[in-house]
């Protein structure tokens, strides 16, 4: 099942449940499809936020690595990488990798999802005994502000390894505090190393076969704003024009976002900086990341 294809089951089994339709699939192409209801249709088109990828290697590793969890993992999934992150490579890397995935997926049920905890190291560098600052780099770095001025000393953090934290409050809020007791414990010059998970979100999904990765390669990941407004914008006005001759009486842009969590997505903001004429005719547009829907447009209720 292609990345698409997910997002285009997403999307109409949202669709379906906020607006009490009975939408289901009549046509397919290879951007979009047409589903019924009744008489009434709808012209959706689906298009990635960044790429497609030009990386040959990584989309070949991206095919085997599927193909391997396919093996292992029972049932249609969809696994969503955080934006920075790689695919797994080498042993035993790999092989623990899909054991974690295994032992989550086999106990989600159709349309759930939750996240694998993957293992990995913060490192916590006390540079000197002076000030009460975390300079932070990686993943926790939008939350520095809570732990900065609660430690004793100069401290660089390195959370790198970090692309997706759990959802729940309360992980943060205990990372947080370890982070907190470890830096009185660590002399100027040393390092310690703080042991925590990166979450990677798996889903089940019902209506295919196979395991499908949803994700673009670490570097095709940076500076992720600046190539979603330059996309968007694109991708606007070429769906529109494009649906706006469809036979159809409801109009759908579906947008595939590769955002660490759909919280922190771009693409709400980057929408209000454009003209509403370049997206009129278009009766949803809505933005799919780590396995959410988001509608940044729909009709009133």
């Amino acid at each position: 099942m292609s990345e698409s294809s997910v997002a285009l089951h997403l999307f109409l089994r949202w669709l379906n449940q906020t607006h009490e339709h009975r939408f289901h699939m009549a046509e397919r192409s290879e951007s979009g499809a047409m589903a019924i209801e009744d008489s009434l249709r709808l012209a959706i088109e689906v298009r990635p936020l960044l790429g497609p990828t030009e990386s040959g290697e990584w989309l070949a590793a991206r095919e085997r690595i599927g193909e391997e969890i396919a093996a292992a993992v029972p049932g249609p999934i969809a696994i969503w990488l955080p934006a920075g992150a790689d695919l797994p490579a080498g042993e035993p890397t790999t092989s623990e990798f899909i054991e974690h995935l295994r032992e989550t997926a086999v106990k989600l049920g159709p349309h759930e999802r939750t996240f694998v905890p993957l293992p990995i190291n913060l490192f916590l560098r006390k540079s000197s005994d002076g000030g009460s600052v975390v300079s932070t780099t990686g993943g926790l770095n939008p939350h520095w502000a809570r732990f900065t001025e609660r430690v004793r000393g100069t401290f660089d953090l390195d959370s790198t390894r970090l692309h997706r934290l759990p959802e729940s409050e309360e992980h943060l809020e205990s990372l947080i505090e370890t982070i907190v007791e470890r830096s009185g414990r660590v002399e100027v010059g040393r390092i310690a190393e703080i042991e925590t998970v990166d979450a990677w979100t798996v889903q089940r999904l019902e209506e295919s076969e196979g395991v499908t990765i949803v994700g673009v390669p670490p570097l095709e990941a940076q500076d992720m704003g600046l190539a979603v407004r330059r996309n968007l914008r694109r991708i606007l006005a070429d769906v529109t024009h494009e649906l706006r001759g469809a036979d159809a009486g409801l109009k759908a842009l579906v947008l595939l976002g590769y955002y660490p969590r759909i919280e922190v997505e771009g693409a709400s903001i980057a929408m209000r900086g454009f003209s509403p004429a370049l997206y009129s005719g278009l009766d949803f547009v809505c933005l799919v990341a780590d396995g959410l829907v988001k509608p940044l447009i729909q009709p009133p209720a």
